[in-house]
């Protein structure tokens, strides 16, 4: 039995003895110590605490080597930080909204100025990612935001209709002719054809009383037309009514008459002309307000005159906008007496003329008496500035 023991004493001697003279120091690392043993008992091997996430780890000091001691074990390697996260570019800015403004409604066209340019967008206002923590040894920090695009503009408003653009002379697209009277209601689009005169409309002479080729009814509506010669008294408008690009191309006794009784009625003559008038272009029998808009006229004697001896009289007001007159007398006659406007707005003359006469009328079928001509802001109402000479 103490020979048992004592070769087991002797085998446990003999181990640690090996075991501490073949001990291999470690590799190199962050963490831990390479001293060589120097003899002695070993020393306890340190234990490296972890390293802080995001900077490298702290090494962990090794334990004092003993005289004759095992080297310490280093401490273990700390973990690095997480990668940082990619910071979010910036929002992409809005555009900016269209608003451009509508052109000028034709056919009037010319006086309205182009729609304003849309609203400018605001740019984005996207703030540079936020960069990550530091890692370790390769934590990497956010990418900056991409900066917000700046808004698209709004697209420019249309232009307006230049002005005057329907004062040309269209081509007649076919000829028809007209022996009776054509009883125009509701709308009538003629189509540029040109219509002439013949049998009872067909003796283009200057006498009181012709028919006419178009009779309008109140509320009616005649466009696209041309009328040839001969035209007899042109067209009556019983009411209310308009006259859309309607070109008379020589004038017979009248080129329009305007009736009715109703002191609010409107006629409107709109895109069109007349040449040839011996005597008027537009008589104005009935009452109620005439505006003739967009109108060119040549060699002619009035374009406009409130019936000076009619049998009923009325109060009679005219509107002359955007007109072109060349070889003419006069523009515009009005009585005073019954209290009759004419006012002009951007009036270009070619030629001496008189702008507006004034005249004391009767209802007795007397000639009626002139008065005066010129601006009076009463009833001649305009000034140089609306009147262009060339």
């Amino acid at each position: 039995m103490k020979n048992q023991l004592r070769g087991v004493v002797g085998l446990v001697v003999s181990y640690l003895f090996a075991t501490a003279c073949s001990a291999v120091p470690p590799d190199e690392e962050i963490g831990g110590d390479d001293s060589q043993p120097n003899g002695g008992n070993a020393g306890n091997a340190g234990n490296g605490s972890a390293g802080t996430p995001a900077n490298g780890g702290t090494p962990s000091v090794g334990g004092a080597v003993g005289n004759g001691g095992a080297v310490g074990n280093g401490g273990a390697v700390g973990n690095g930080g997480g990668s940082g996260t990619v910071g979010n570019g910036g929002s992409v800015g809005t555009g900016g909204v269209a608003t451009g403004g509508t052109g000028a409604v034709p056919p009037t066209g010319g006086t309205n100025s182009g729609g304003a340019g849309g609203t400018i967008g605001n740019g984005g206002t996207g703030v540079g990612g936020r960069g990550g923590g530091a890692g370790a040894p390769g934590g990497r920090g956010g990418s900056t935001g991409a900066a917000g695009k700046g808004g698209t503009g709004g697209s420019p408003g249309s232009a307006g209709a230049p002005a005057g653009s329907c004062a040309t002379w269209p081509t007649a697209n076919g000829s028809q002719n007209v022996s009776s009277t054509i009883q125009v209601s509701g709308t009538y689009d003629g189509m540029f054809k040109r219509f002439v005169g013949t049998g009872p409309l067909g003796s283009g002479g200057q006498q009181e009383g012709q028919s006419p080729l178009f009779e309008v009814a109140n509320n009616g509506t005649l466009k696209n037309v041309i009328l040839g010669n001969p035209a007899a008294d042109g067209v009556h408008c019983a009411g209310n009514c308009t006259l859309e690009n309607v070109w008379w191309e020589d004038v017979g006794e009248d080129a329009a008459t305007f009736r009715g009784t109703s002191a609010s009625q409107t006629m409107t003559v709109r895109c069109g002309g007349a040449r040839a008038a011996t005597d008027k272009v537009f008589q104005h029998n009935g009452g109620g307000t005439l505006t003739i808009q967009d109108f060119t006229v040549e060699n002619f004697n009035k374009l406009y005159r409130s019936c000076g001896n009619c049998n009923a009289q009325y109060p009679r007001h005219v509107i002359l906008q955007d007109v072109t007159a060349r070889m003419g007398s006069v523009l515009v006659g009005i009585n005073t007496n019954y209290n009759d406007t004419a006012d002009f707005d951007r009036i270009t003359l070619y030629g001496s003329m008189r702008v507006c006469e004034r005249y004391t009328g009767n209802n007795t079928g007397a000639e009626p008496v002139r008065t005066g001509e010129g601006p009076d802001s009463t009833y001649c109402r305009y000034t140089t500035a609306d009147i262009t000479q060339r």
